[in-house]
């Protein structure tokens, strides 16, 4: 179990030692015998600490470098394909346009003329 946190200054890092200060990232992870395990204590690190246990991954994402605490994917989840994501788009755009023209008339035959 991983929890990413962002400390409120009172936390130490049972890996340095050192204070993690306010509003910084810190990790909490159950360990046992110094490896991630379900059954184990609950530990501190911060994110140096974390990264020397490998408890960090970085990745790329729009253009920015991401450090996380969570476990890399190995193969994405894709549940639909661009061109079916586009279809649907593009069905809920047709379906708006209809319901705008639609008040567009409705308002039109009314009470002021």
């Amino acid at each position: 179990m991983r929890i990413g946190s962002i400390s409120q200054g009172k936390n130490k890092c049972d890996g340095c030692g050192a204070t993690i200060r306010y509003a910084e990232r810190y990790l909490i992870v159950k360990e046992k015998g110094g490896v991630e395990n379900e059954n184990g204590v609950i530990r501190h690190y911060c994110v140096r600490c974390a990264a020397e246990k490998k408890y960090v991954q970085t990745r790329t994402e729009k253009g920015e470098r991401i450090v996380t605490f969570f476990k890399e994917i190995e193969k994405p989840v894709i549940t639909k394909s661009e061109e079916e994501l586009s279809e649907e788009k593009e069905a809920r755009e047709r379906s708006l346009k209809k319901s705008v023209n639609a008040e567009d008339e409705g308002g039109r035959t009314g009470k002021n003329e």
